[in-house]
């Protein structure tokens, strides 16, 4: 029953969004800087000449053609140690250079980083711990009633942005489309089957348009609650225009 919550409950529900919205982008901010250093490290790699050992090495190493054959396998190591020397060495110049320039992606970049995985669930709890608490601002001001908050709380996050959306909907105020993919996304996320695996690599333009959409829904939720706390859209706001200006 949404009676029996006070103030910590929204202070816990406050912080909680806090932290995932915080989380959120640290994970994106990660996996772009990861897919930086990857880009770095490709050219990197690329003026590392092998040797005519490395080459030899190679030539007389017999690799398993398929991959259970090569999880099984015990590999040596097919480049000797001043090349693989060259690589480490590369590769920290990549993540040290990743963190110290910047890099402009293009909108129609995907995100093949792991940490992706961390910015779409954190983003997913952040939207849903907002909706949480607004639909029990509703029930504590009388504008839902007991039970209608007792079924929908409980009902899948769309049919419970549908619920509070549904006039401004209904009078095309309001698109939740971006929404759907968001969790649609995380769903991915969390059913991490292997098509999933493969296919979970969104644009930073599907990232920017969600996150924009958020802004405006977060928007019509604070205009109705008028809580006296920094602004979640401001601060989401100021997280999209961070990505853009990466």
């Amino acid at each position: 029953m949404s009676s029996k919550h006070e103030i910590d409950t929204y202070s816990k529900l406050e912080l909680g969004a806090t932290f995932f919205l915080q989380e959120s982008f640290h994970y994106l901010h990660t996996a772009l800087k990861y897919e930086f250093s990857s880009i770095i490290f490709s050219k990197e790699l690329d003026a590392i000449e092998p040797s005519k050992q490395d080459r030899e090495i190679m030539e007389k190493t017999d690799f398993p053609n398929d991959a259970v054959g090569l999880l099984q396998s015990d590999i040596p190591d097919i480049l000797t140690e001043k090349t693989r020397s060259l690589m480490s060495n590369s590769w920290q110049k990549a993540q040290f250079r990743a963190e110290s320039e910047k890099h402009k992606f293009g909108l129609n970049h995907r995100i093949d980083s792991i940490e992706i995985l961390g910015h779409l669930n954190n983003f997913g709890f952040f939207i849903e711990t907002l909706v949480n608490r607004h639909l029990l601002f509703l029930s504590q001001t009388k504008i839902i009633d007991e039970f209608s908050y007792a079924r929908i709380s409980i009902s899948k996050i769309m049919e419970r942005l549908i619920y509070i959306f549904k006039d401004d909907l209904n009078n095309n105020k309001v698109h939740l489309n971006e929404i759907t993919n968001l969790f649609s996304l995380r769903n991915k996320t969390v059913h991490f089957r292997p098509d999933n695996a493969i296919a979970l690599k969104p644009k930073i333009s599907e990232l920017i348009q969600i996150g924009t959409q958020s802004v405006k829904i977060i928007k019509k939720l604070e205009q109705k609650e008028k809580f006296n706390e920094e602004s979640f859209s401001e601060r989401l706001e100021n997280h999209i225009v961070e990505i853009k200006n990466r």
